[in-house]
């Protein structure tokens, strides 16, 4: 396990959103905040910023906030090529 590694957090709203997502989906998006974890260097520090993350037909919308050390999960729902 990577010491400095930011912690994955899902915010209390986007659980739900999690719940309509099929499990494959669920693991994958699961897995890739996990990635943007492990990767986050000290160079990109701002106070926080909130990014989107495409997986499959789903788009998860995502805060980094350094001084927490976390990617936060804010929001999941489909991706506006699938609206």
């Amino acid at each position: 396990m990577n010491p400095t590694a930011y912690t994955v957090e899902i915010d209390p709203s986007a659980w739900s959103q999690l719940a309509l997502l099929r499990g494959d989906t669920y693991r994958r998006v699961r897995e890739a905040l996990t990635n943007v974890a492990s990767s986050v260097t000290p160079a990109e520090m701002s106070s926080q910023a909130r990014f989107p993350l495409v997986v499959d037909d789903t788009v998860a919308h995502y805060d980094v906030d350094h001084l927490r050390r976390r990617v936060l999960l804010r929001e999941v729902g489909p991706s506006t090529s699938q609206l």
